[in-house]
């Protein structure tokens, strides 16, 4: 993503994440001491109930049974008072907390789907990225997983049943490939020549299969007798190398370090085959539902990052980039890919940060006036 691209996600997606976030932690610090003042406001009825308690319990020690009568009188009273005070502390201390847990729940939500939105751009220049599908009682499950300069880690799961090969349990004959491969020898009937041994791929189910760099590596089963067929290539090129092995539970095989069997291998076949499984999985990292894992330097699951850690890195990354996107902007160089991007609309979205964030960014960004 260019540059000017990937600073007007950030400002746009990724400051809201840590607005909300932030939100989010001020909100909970606010629960926190209603939680303080209920306990507090508890000590504090039980200390006075205490004290009138102590007096009433003079007034029985003494001979008058008036007084004594009046004491007990007054115990119960204060009794009931006291549990209806606390009565009233807990619900109004409960209701308010409830209130805080629901604009929690809220700010966090809107901070994840912020997040969702940053990332599901690929905004961050990438070291790899793998895409997976893997069949699951009838159903494939369907992620992609992101590695960024600057130790950066982040997983999506993917809308597989949006894909029109991976919405059902696959076979290559679904996209018209009729394959065979060769994975044994035995002696003809009536001669004494040998004479390969196929299995049709039509009969195999892919069980799960992973692009990255358009390699593909792909695993498919036969139902009954555990069978297995793994396809692995280099690359989608024409003249990429293309790996071939079989297994059943009496027979295992390198097809591909096999010379006698190679022979009988359709190369071409398999590699346009490989081909449109790579195709159909590259589409398909473009299908995202919902953002999985997000770690920075393998530390701190998705759970306990927040905004502003997320913000730290990626301008520690792409710094010098924004800088330059910035200094063309001033200059008055319309930013390429990034439509509506100019400096009165970073000078507004830095606002949602705050003053001190504000202008700690402003200064990692190069922004005019830091």
């Amino acid at each position: 993503m260019e540059a000017a691209a990937s600073l007007k996600q950030t400002i746009t997606h990724l400051f809201d994440a840590v607005r909300f976030g932030d939100h989010a932690r001020e909100l909970e610090e606010s629960a926190r001491n209603v939680e303080g003042d209920l306990a507090a406001a508890l000590d504090k009825l039980e200390s006075h109930t205490e004290e009138v308690s102590s007096m009433l319990s003079a007034m029985k020690v003494g001979d008058d049974p008036t007084l004594k009568e009046l004491a007990q009188q007054v115990e119960g009273f204060l009794a009931t008072a006291k549990e209806q005070a606390k009565s009233k502390l807990q619900k109004r201390a409960t209701q308010h907390l409830e209130e805080f847990k629901r604009s929690i729940a809220s700010e966090r939500d809107k901070a994840m789907k912020s997040l969702e939105a940053f990332f599901s751009s690929e905004p961050l220049p990438l070291v790899e990225n793998v895409t997976q599908v893997r069949l699951s009682e009838g159903v494939y499950e369907a992620r992609s997983k992101y590695e960024c300069e600057g130790g950066m880690k982040y997983e999506f799961r993917l809308a597989a049943h949006n894909s029109k090969l991976f919405n059902q349990s696959f076979v290559l004959s679904q996209i018209g490939y009729e394959l065979r491969i060769p994975v044994r020898f035995s002696r003809a009937i009536l001669g004494k020549n040998r004479v390969p041994g196929f299995e049709r791929l039509d009969q195999y189910v892919l069980a799960d299969a992973e692009t990255s760099g358009g390699r593909l590596r792909a695993n498919f089963d036969k139902a009954g007798n555990g069978a297995k067929i793994k396809v692995v290539t280099s690359g989608n090129e024409a003249n990429g190398f293309l790996g071939l092995e079989y297994s059943d539970q009496l027979h295992a095989v390198n097809v591909m370090n096999d010379p006698a069997l190679v022979a009988f291998v359709d190369l071409e076949s398999l590699k346009r085959a490989a081909g449109e499984l790579v195709a159909e999985l590259t589409d398909l990292s473009k299908k995202k539902v919902a953002l999985l894992r997000l770690s920075i330097n393998g530390d701190q699951p998705l759970d306990e990052l927040g905004g502003r850690q997320v913000l730290q890195k990626v301008l520690s990354v792409m710094g010098p980039n924004y800088k330059a996107a910035i200094k063309r902007l001033g200059s008055g160089v319309p930013a390429g890919g990034a439509d509506e991007l100019n400096l009165e609309f970073i000078r507004s979205r830095l606002k949602v940060l705050g003053p001190e964030l504000s202008m700690a960014v402003s200064q990692s960004i190069g922004f005019p006036g830091a």
